[in-house]
């Protein structure tokens, strides 16, 4: 079985607190954004602190020596990628709303991320294990999730902000967890080469 050591699990570690503080804090501004006077302040700060979850995710240089996905699985996720994104623009202009909530597409866009992170660390372990089977369900969720976050567009500001931030702290939850796993793993397989 390849070893998931080029990743840093303490790295996953981090991000699984900076996420869930960052999802609390996301709902924080929910709170904030109840009276009506502070919701344009509290709708652009929520947006910016999403951006910067999604910024700290992608410049995470223990999240980004993960190995790279063989040719044809990267081919096969960036088409089913891209199939999303049709979607999600389609389901606009059917519903005639051009107006998408950048709250919501920036929750999609860190579920995109974090399902392709997902995948890659599930390409590390034998196919058909527990293991990969459960991240491959992670990405699955986290890419539904995410178009559900972005296409929710009958709801309030106040509502996608709190969606958002219910589902970044969630996502917190499952990167604190992932990183748990992967610990375990690389402490097993330390355990063995010792012997």
């Amino acid at each position: 079985m390849p070893r998931p050591a080029r990743l840093d699990p303490d790295s996953l570690l981090k991000h699984g607190i900076l996420m869930i503080a960052l999802g609390t804090a996301v709902c924080a501004l929910g709170s904030v954004m109840a009276k009506p006077i502070r919701e344009q302040t509290g709708y652009f700060s929520a947006a910016l602190l999403l951006s910067a979850g999604l910024v700290a995710a992608t410049l995470t240089p223990g999240l980004r020596g993960i190995q790279a996905l063989p040719r044809r699985l990267a081919v096969a996720y960036v088409a089913v990628g891209l199939l999303m994104v049709c979607y999600v623009a389609g389901s606009a202009f059917r519903a005639g709303l051009l107006e998408m909530s950048l709250v919501g597409l920036l929750a999609a866009f860190l579920a995109a991320y974090w399902a392709s992170r997902y995948i890659t660390l599930a390409s590390t372990f034998q196919p058909y294990s527990a293991k990969a089977i459960g991240l491959c369900a992670l990405a699955a969720a986290n890419s539904s999730l995410g178009i559900v976050l972005a296409t929710q567009t009958g709801l309030s500001r106040l509502g996608i902000v709190t969606m958002a931030g219910c589902y970044v702290i969630a996502l917190g939850v499952q990167t604190y967890l992932t990183a748990v796993l992967l610990h375990r793993e690389l402490m097993r397989e330390a355990a063995f080469d010792r012997r």
